[in-house]
């Protein structure tokens, strides 16, 4: 199938494993990190819905191949960045792709499931391509980790180029799926209206934000919390290895369905990473993966599901800018908890965030909407 293709071609990527301490060695300290993050959060705050609106009016196609392509530019400039200016350029470009491909491929499987009249097998496929994506990642983690003995970091993010200007070839044999015609594109005003209407979707954002504004902080630091925990770099790869293979043990098991009870694990590890031993804390780190695994499949359904046909792009684009903007917040609080604390009391202050949510995610579902 070429969306699993697409997506194992994308996530075979050696720079991530070695990716802090290739930013490192350029010059950038964990604040010139989160600066990084927030410029990205802020171009995929402010591409997201006008992306989605011109993904629901001209097709899926174009924009997904326009943020592969935006991937790969980010990255022919991070081969070249050694100050904060060209880092957050990457990131910029980065962000604009990440905002053009934001809900474009979930459309274009749900609407080619949908045209073939299958589309209640969206869940179990996005499964499979979840799981494509993470086990590739995998294998580019043992790639990338066993090349640190022999080459520098910066090959790690030459053979990423090549990666995603394999991705941005392959995505031209994609099809364009029809759209439902019955009626016009739904509009921003009626989007919105809608969402603020609909208790459903508050739960749902409760959900996605439980997860989507802490995760990011997991995979941008796991690097750095374990060599804290004198875990040598050798072994990360094995380690980022473990966390694939977690994430898409989690993506397999759709049969388990609480909601709740995956959040409670999850906030649970969270704390446990505040006060945990080295190993102990890979386990919890891994745990965390594992439950990110099923969330996120999951969570997906859910939005194709109860989005307007006509609109699905758009209303999937708002859904992430809230998320985005989460993040925003997030990341004002981990950089103020690590300055005052040190980055292993983060995980602390991430776990009272995924708390809250969950508290206000299970107000929302016990009153039936």
């Amino acid at each position: 199938m070429l969306w699993i293709l697409i997506e194992a071609s994308s996530s075979f990527i050696p720079a991530y494993v070695i990716e802090r301490f290739y930013w490192e060695d350029r010059g950038m300290s964990i604040a010139d990190v989160v600066i990084a993050e927030i410029v990205f959060a802020w171009v995929m705050l402010i591409g997201e819905v006008p992306f989605g609106l011109l993904s629901d009016r001209w097709g899926r196609k174009p924009f997904i191949l326009a943020g592969f392509v935006c991937e790969w530019l980010s990255f022919t400039v991070l081969l070249e960045a050694y100050s904060l200016p060209a880092f957050l350029l990457a990131m910029v470009l980065a962000g604009i792709g990440g905002a053009a491909l934001s809900g474009a491929l979930e459309a274009h499987v749900y609407e080619t499931l949908r045209m073939q009249r299958i589309e209640e097998r969206f869940e179990p496929v996005w499964r499979l391509i979840s799981i494509g994506g993470l086990l590739t990642s995998g294998l580019a983690a043992l790639v990338g980790s066993y090349a640190v003995r022999s080459v520098d970091l910066f090959w790690h993010y030459h053979v990423s180029w090549w990666v995603l200007l394999g991705t941005v070839l392959l995505t031209f044999f994609l099809k364009e799926a029809s759209r439902e015609q019955d009626g016009e594109t739904s509009s921003l005003k009626t989007l919105l209206n809608s969402f603020s209407f609909r208790r459903v979707y508050v739960r749902i954002l409760c959900l996605v934000l439980l997860y989507g504004a802490t995760i990011d902080f997991v995979d941008e630091f796991w690097q750095l919390y374990l060599r804290d925990q004198t875990i040598p770099m050798v072994h990360f790869g094995f380690v980022f290895v473990l966390f694939q293979i977690m994430q898409a043990t989690g993506a397999s098991l759709s049969r388990f369905r609480s909601p709740v009870g995956w959040a409670m694990i999850y906030i649970v590890c969270f704390t446990g990473l505040s006060v945990a031993s080295p190993l102990v804390s890979i386990g919890l780190l891994g745990t965390l993966y594992l439950c990110y695994g099923w969330a996120e499949p999951y969570l997906t359904t859910i939005i194709q599901e109860v989005a307007p046909p006509n609109g699905r792009a758009t209303f999937t684009s708002l859904i992430s800018v809230i998320e985005r903007l989460a993040v925003l917040g997030t990341g004002t609080l981990f950089v103020f908890v690590e300055r005052v604390f040190s980055l292993q009391m983060t995980y602390a202050a991430l776990g009272l965030v995924s708390l809250m949510l969950l508290l206000l995610y299970s107000v929302t579902r016990m009153r039936q909407n």
